[in-house]
């Protein structure tokens, strides 16, 4: 039963995740981190999901880079590119950890190292900036983009999760969501080209043994992706965006607790 719930959850939330990302300007990698997460060491599914991330987006650049931002590109992008090297490095460095602890009583759950503990709380972190009245009433002005790179770009070099901290920088700066959409990908496009060749200096090989599950998630992540270009409209998707942190929250709580 479980070799078949996997490839099917991998399907829904790739297809689901990549038409969200035109509305909300993240979630693949969000939603799909915790999926890969289930069977395979965390920092493997750090880089798993960096490549379809990383091949979706371009997909996505090539369908709507007409509309990109340069100056807020440049502005962001500097600082993103230099802090997701500085976060890649540090991922290898804890994932090479041991387990920091585990709880006990409880002989189904693992022991949680330092990354899986350090993501699990970004990830509730990044949750409850959705879920909580005051987070969703953050916003940033074209000033604070630098800062805005540096902290997206090092928790995406980390971890993956760039997303919701580029989407807040960006999405209260008075940018058309045209325009928002387009940047935001372009920028996480550059991030995943920064962290990925990171993360592979430290892989043994291991990645290549679930290209299967890769080229899957790709597959339907690029037809989420056209699908999302033909619905793309100014409408925000409150309600998904909703599902989208509990879940993260769910996932991450998990993480910490050694369930995941």
């Amino acid at each position: 039963m479980e070799e078949l719930y996997i490839p099917i959850l991998i399907c829904f939330i790739s297809f689901a995740a990549s038409i969200l990302t035109f509305f909300s300007g993240f979630g693949l990698g969000t939603m799909l981190l915790p999926v890969f997460c289930l069977f395979m060491p965390v920092e493997l599914a750090v880089l798993a999901t960096a490549v379809v991330h990383l091949l979706n987006n371009a997909l996505k650049f090539f369908l709507i880079r007409k509309m990109i931002d340069q100056s807020v590109l440049f502005s962001f992008g500097i600082s993103a590119a230099c802090a997701a090297f500085v976060g890649a490095l540090l991922q290898d460095y804890l994932g090479s950890g041991g387990i920091v602890y585990q709880l006990s009583g409880f002989e189904y759950l693992s022991g949680v190292k330092p990354l899986s503990f350090v993501i699990g709380l970004l990830m509730i972190g990044f949750a409850i900036l959705d879920l909580v009245p005051w987070g969703k009433n953050i916003s940033f002005h074209m000033g604070q983009f630098f800062t805005g790179g540096l902290l997206s770009g090092f928790f995406g070099g980390l971890s993956g999760h760039q997303g919701a901290l580029r989407a807040a920088f960006l999405s209260k700066s008075n940018l058309s969501t045209d325009v928002f959409i387009s940047t935001s990908v372009c920028l996480s496009l550059l991030i995943d080209i920064v962290r990925i060749p990171v993360y592979l200096n430290s892989n043994d090989g291991t990645l290549f043994s679930y290209w299967e599950t890769i080229i899957l998630a790709c597959v339907f992540a690029f037809l989420g992706s056209f699908i999302g270009k033909k619905l793309f409209t100014k409408k925000k998707v409150k309600n998904i965006r909703f599902i989208v942190a509990l879940f993260l929250f769910l996932m991450g709580a998990g993480m910490i607790v050694g369930f995941i």
